[in-house]
């Protein structure tokens, strides 16, 4: 660590000059807490939506020294941190599944679709070329992206008067020449690392919305603080205002959200954090990414869950009560061509309907029904009404007929226990 502070200091004096103890102070402590930096970015993305490394390829753009994949190398199946910068890209450490590479922005060295996560932070406004550029930008996310991957995305508002890159009020308002100038005389040490002023593209608000749509990527909330406008309104008041007034991208020092597909969105919503009301759809204990099958005895599902669910009273785990109807989410990886149930139900002659919604915009329909026998457990396949393609499949299971526990204070209505739900590729069981 000390011969890596001290080729920090080494660079530092490269760029700014040994008398320039400021500059040089400040930009090592920059770059000496980056793993910090990264840490609390991923803090609040993670509160906004369900991430899970594991099995996932992330490319870190702008990767910087490598503080992210300090985080989150050993986690995911293979980080690659790509930064134009070799001046700072030298000081990160490469691992058996974290590796760093010099490239573009808008030239990037991948395969299509090759990454599931993406992070980009405070990138896009070093993309020289502006608009068109950043665009492309954008598109060079978008195609390296995998079809259900997402975007986390931070870059600043340049309507907000501080501008952090100069560390100075309102040079993002001037002409160039008397940005510099402005610059030169209060932070000189910015353009002995940066030619001019200029090389810092900042977006409006009209503009980034604009960049996205023609890269054909969309910001999962319905604004690019990672919150939708209800939220917004709840936990900033004035400035949700802001937002049912359609100025709801304004108020910001940056703009930060999660970035998808258009064609994904809907699927994403679904990953995206909600507040979860006592007993009924709480998530598992070990919330994990969506998954073909939820099984309530591995206790890992996590958002899956649709309306209709009741923890196991003891410890929540083993099954799930159903109340008369319920729905859960599940990810067909293109294989899955049967629904499997698995389940328990005390009453006689329970009649189940098994319905499924192979897409958002479809309402669904039934695929099979099964008569119960009393305090047996039953196990049914179904076969899906077409073939199957990747995304979520709504499965929306009923019974007719309900209960209530013995205990006087219990006021749930009970159906049956459900221990599994899921895709599968061939029947197995007999119906």
């Amino acid at each position: 660590m000390a011969n890596k502070k001290q080729s920090l200091h080494d660079q530092a004096r490269e760029i700014f000059g040994a008398e320039d103890r400021e500059a040089i102070t400040r930009w090592v402590d920059y770059w000496q807490h980056s793993k910090e930096r990264n840490e609390a970015l991923l803090r609040s993305f993670e509160r906004l939506s369900l991430i899970n490394f594991e099995d996932k390829q992330v490319l870190d753009i702008g990767c910087g020294t490598g503080g992210l994949g300090a985080i989150i190398g050993d986690k995911c199946r293979l980080y690659v941190g790509a930064d134009y910068n070799l001046h700072v890209l030298k000081f990160a450490d490469s691992a058996l599944r974290r590796k760093y590479l010099q490239c573009s922005g808008v030239a990037l060295p991948f395969a299509d679709g090759c990454f599931d996560y993406i992070f980009a932070f405070d990138v896009i406004e070093h993309v020289q070329g502006g608009e068109p550029l950043q665009t492309e930008f954008l598109k060079e996310l978008k195609r390296v992206l995998r079809p259900f991957g997402m975007i986390f995305l931070t870059t600043p508002n340049l309507w907000y008067p501080f501008e952090g890159h100069s560390r100075l009020y309102f040079p993002q308002y001037l002409p160039r020449f008397l940005a510099d100038r402005y610059i030169r005389m209060g932070n000189p040490g910015f353009l002995k690392e940066h030619n001019t002023f200029a090389e810092i593209q900042l977006l409006t608000p009209r503009v980034f919305k604009r960049t996205l749509r023609n890269s054909g990527l969309t910001f999962l909330h319905d604004l690019p603080c990672g919150l939708d406008r209800l939220e917004f309104l709840k936990n900033a008041p004035w400035a949700g205002v802001f937002a049912y007034l359609g100025l709801g991208w304004y108020p910001h020092a940056e703009f930060w959200g999660i970035l998808a597909r258009e064609s994904a969105k809907e699927f994403l919503r679904k990953k995206l954090r909600r507040n979860w009301f006592y007993e009924q759809n709480q998530p598992s204990a070990r919330v994990t990414d969506f998954q073909p099958v939820i099984d309530f005895r591995r206790d890992a599902y996590g958002y899956q869950l649709g309306e209709g669910w009741y923890w196991h009273e003891t410890n929540g785990a083993g099954f799930r009560w159903m109340r008369q109807q319920s729905s859960c989410y599940l990810e067909n990886r293109g294989k899955g061509r049967f629904i499997h149930v698995k389940g328990y139900s005390p009453l006689p002659q329970n009649r189940l309907e098994v319905r499924a919604c192979l897409t958002p915009e479809e309402k669904s329909i039934a695929i099979g029904e099964h008569f119960c026998k009393e305090r047996e457990e039953f196990e049914v396949e179904y076969l899906l009404p077409a073939l199957p393609r990747p995304g979520l499949v709504r499965v929306e299971l009923a019974f007719d007929r309900t209960f209530r526990p013995e205990e006087a204070d219990d006021k749930r209505e009970l159906s049956a226990m459900i221990f599994e739900v899921g895709l599968v590729e061939k029947a197995t069981a007999d119906n």
